[in-house]
């Protein structure tokens, strides 16, 4: 790749530094090469260079150490916390932004909660237990557990990223949801919502997680206003 690549326009050399670390195969931590390298490499300035690493940096692709050099990031979904965070609250109504992000993770959650209930696996039903107990507490855990409960689910199903965005569009929700000022539901309320998931888990019927899920966020809609439940179609 190097040398084949000259691009006239930061982003598209960010894409091709970006490529270069997928075809290095460089893991987190390790680091790239120096900016005169890149320099010679792509036939760019040494501005260029640096604009391109500050936009990858901001994505979580590199991270700059002055004085070290530049080494490959986590690339974290925390990077786009911000930008989920501002479109949720500048978008028209905040409201519809939430019911948007719960339709979202109603969609994910449902198939992943029922794969988890075709586990069999105890040892996710007891942490899913061990959260639900916590919620019934109210307090700062309270969140917490609520928040490792779907990550568990998220774990179970075999799917990390899907644990990166469900873990995403919690904080957010939360974030913007008590910016709305929103009547939370009691914590028994939220225990009983939760332990229903873990009761159609425990039975192993991927049909009974899903309808437990649309509950779950049909009551959360209800509880903002933005729709009733809407139950799965009979026929499907």
């Amino acid at each position: 790749m190097a040398g084949r690549l000259k691009p006239k326009r930061s982003d598209e050399l960010a894409n091709a530094i970006a490529d270069l670390i997928i075809e290095r195969n460089l893991e987190p931590g390790a680091a790239l090469p120096p900016e005169s390298v890149l320099m010679d490499d792509f036939s760019v300035s040494r501005n260029s260079v640096r604009e391109s690493l500050k936009a990858l940096q901001a994505l979580g692709i590199v991270e700059v150490r002055h004085g070290y050099g530049t080494f490959v990031g986590s690339a974290s979904s925390a990077v786009l916390h911000p930008w989920l965070l501002f479109r949720t609250r500048s978008s028209g109504s905040s409201t519809e932004r939430l019911r948007e992000l719960l339709e979202i993770r109603e969609i994910l959650e449902t198939e992943l909660t029922r794969r988890a209930a075709g586990t069999g696996d105890g040892e996710l039903q007891q942490k899913l237990s061990g959260c639900v107990e916590r919620m019934r507490v109210e307090g700062p855990d309270a969140a917490t557990a609520d928040r490792a409960f779907h990550e568990h689910i998220c774990d179970a199903a075999g799917v990390p990223l899907a644990r990166e965005l469900v873990g995403l569009f919690w904080d957010v929700y939360r974030a913007v949801e008590t910016d709305l000022e929103t009547v939370a539901g009691s914590p028994g309320e939220t225990a009983a919502r939760h332990q229903r998931v873990v009761d159609a888990i425990a039975s192993g019927d991927a049909d009974r997680a899903e309808e437990s899920v649309h509950l779950h966020f049909g009551e959360v809609r209800a509880r903002l206003g933005t729709g009733p439940y809407r139950s799965r179609p009979a026929d499907q």
